[in-house]
């Protein structure tokens, strides 16, 4: 089922069999929604025509976490749904009408955000039926475990360690899958704070704006938590338009977690200022 096809997407990932098809599932489901104009895919290179009438555009990872698909761990689907503005164009995250993931794990789970409302449903395998499990979400302000790949702790801003020692000596948790729907749905129903930074290999970042850290950050923002990249808010950052798949570095948590977070990466912009300086 993870045979690897042994190609690379748009993105520079090597590519499997369950990616492709998970892909093609969801572009022929696209193509007949008249109401889609355009839309766009982690695997595809370029943005693809729907509906010339419609007056949505779609972006989505068809498999999240696919490498972890051998190993038995949860993986996903993320998706986002712009709405176009009156000039018809999109600016940023702010223009998203409906994002969220599905969950395939243990059970299925599919938690969505429509114009700010965050709802859950699991999939009841008798009746192969969405079933309501939590309307309005809203989680935690605060949270005991912290994700994060520590295996990158020396390619880190300093910052982001000095952050991860805080967290260790409060006694926060480390969990990490490596899987972003797992580690991201963990951190919104258990609370706390989920990092992907940039570090000396990837300083870009690893995560891609558009298709990933969007669809995300709208759901962490309407269920009460908050994100960003290590300077803005996530939503706030510019449609990609010219590079549809940019990548970021993310940072999603509980708002305790979060503030946290942003006086370490800010203490750490003034400290390399002064230094600077000298």
């Amino acid at each position: 089922m993870g045979t690897q096809i042994g190609s690379d997407n748009a993105s520079g990932d090597s590519v499997k069999q369950l990616d492709m098809q998970c892909n093609d599932i969801m572009k022929k489901a696209l193509y007949k929604c008249s109401c889609v104009h355009k839309m766009v895919s982690e695997e595809d290179p370029n943005i693809m025509r729907v509906n010339i009438d419609g007056e949505y555009f779609v972006a989505f990872d068809p498999l999240d976490g696919s490498s972890n698909i051998d190993s038995n761990i949860s993986v996903g689907t993320i998706f986002c749904v712009f709405r176009y503005n009156k000039n018809g164009d999109i600016h940023s995250g702010r223009q998203i009408v409906m994002s969220g993931y599905s969950v395939y794990g243990g059970c299925t789970l599919l938690v969505v955000c429509i114009e700010g409302n965050v709802q859950m449903f699991g999939l009841n395998p008798d009746t192969n039926e969405w079933e309501l499990l939590e309307s309005e979400y809203k989680m935690k302000q605060s949270g005991p475990i912290y994700a994060l790949n520590e295996s990158n702790k020396y390619k880190y801003n300093n910052a982001v360690n000095k952050y991860a020692d805080a967290l260790i000596k409060k006694g926060y948790t480390s969990r990490w899958v490596g899987s972003l729907v797992a580690d991201v749905h963990r951190t919104l129903i258990k609370g706390g704070v989920v990092l992907y930074p940039d570090n000396t290999k990837y300083p870009n970042g690893r995560i891609r704006l558009l298709y990933e850290a969007y669809p995300m950050a709208y759901v962490m923002e309407y269920a009460g938590g908050y994100s960003f990249d290590g300077k803005e808010n996530m939503l706030d950052l510019s449609f990609p338009w010219n590079d549809i798949h940019k990548k970021i570095p993310i940072y999603y948590g509980s708002n305790h977690e979060m503030t946290l977070l942003k006086h370490y990466l800010k203490n750490s912009v003034v400290d390399s200022s002064a230094h600077r300086a000298k």
